[in-house]
C-alpha cells in the first residue's frame, strides 16, 4: 500500500505542519506479478472521501510508484488547471 500525505508547511517551519489531504494506492490481489490492479482513496483534511477508483493493468515492474500516482489523479480527478499560460515543468 502507497500512502501519500500532502501537508502544508507554513513559511517552512516543520512544526506547523497540517495535513490539508490524504490518499492510499492498495494493490487488490488481482493482478499478475507483472501487470498490477490498484484500489484508489483520496480523502480530504477532515478525513472525508474525495474520490475513489481503481487502476487496472499497471505495468509494476516497467514503471515508477510516481508513474501509479500519476495514473490515479489523471483517473479520479483528470485534466485540471488547464490554460494557455502553463507549461510543463521540464
Amino acid at each position: 500500500m502507497l500512502r501519500i500525505t500532502i501537508e502544508l508547511v507554513p513559511w517552512g517551519i516543520e512544526s506547523r505542519a497540517k495535513t490539508i489531504a490524504t490518499g492510499i494506492i492498495a494493490n487488490t490481489g488481482t493482478g499478475t506479478p507483472t501487470s498490477g490492479d490498484y484500489r484508489v482513496e483520496l480523502r480530504d483534511a477532515a478525513g472525508r472521501k474525495w474520490r475513489s477508483g481503481h487502476i487496472e493493468g499497471f505495468p509494476r515492474r516497467r514503471l515508477l510508484a510516481w508513474d501509479l500516482l500519476y495514473r490515479a489523479l489523471e483517473n479520479l480527478v483528470g485534466i485540471r488547471n488547464r490554460d494557455s499560460k502553463s507549461a510543463p515543468l521540464s
